[in-house]
């Protein structure tokens, strides 16, 4: 699933010739990742031990750091970006406006009672 998100962004960059190697490079980056991260856990898998208080301030610091970012991404990047700067949104109609901002809570909404089960 994230793999379209990045994948739709990367396809819609707008770089000059010289530099049609980004979107490559980037996708490739992102799809090693998981590789990185699966060696990473099975490298410490023996020494971890979840119930140590240096596991729980780790933990608690990347999930900061990363909550972080979400949010940041979420309501600076793609938000100001999708309302602020977009051409059609800036020359639409108040129920345009209103509709996309609906689908947005509705998403919103969505993804608050999926994470209940998460």
């Amino acid at each position: 699933f994230e793999g379209l998100g990045v994948g739709s962004r990367l396809a819609h960059l707008r770089l000059p010739s010289q530099y049609n190697w980004i979107p490559v490079c980037a996708g490739a980056l992102y799809g090693i990742t998981t590789p990185i991260g699966i060696a990473a856990g099975l490298g410490v898998r023996t020494t971890y031990n979840p119930g140590s208080t240096t596991a729980s301030i780790v933990s608690g610091v990347m999930d900061s750091i990363s909550s972080g970012i979400l949010l940041y991404t979420g309501l600076v990047e793609l938000l100001a970006h999708e309302f602020l700067f977009n051409r059609e949104m800036q020359n639409a109609s108040n129920g345009k406006l209103a509709y996309a901002i609906g689908c947005m809570v509705l998403g919103w909404g969505l993804m608050a009672l999926l994470g209940k089960w998460a």
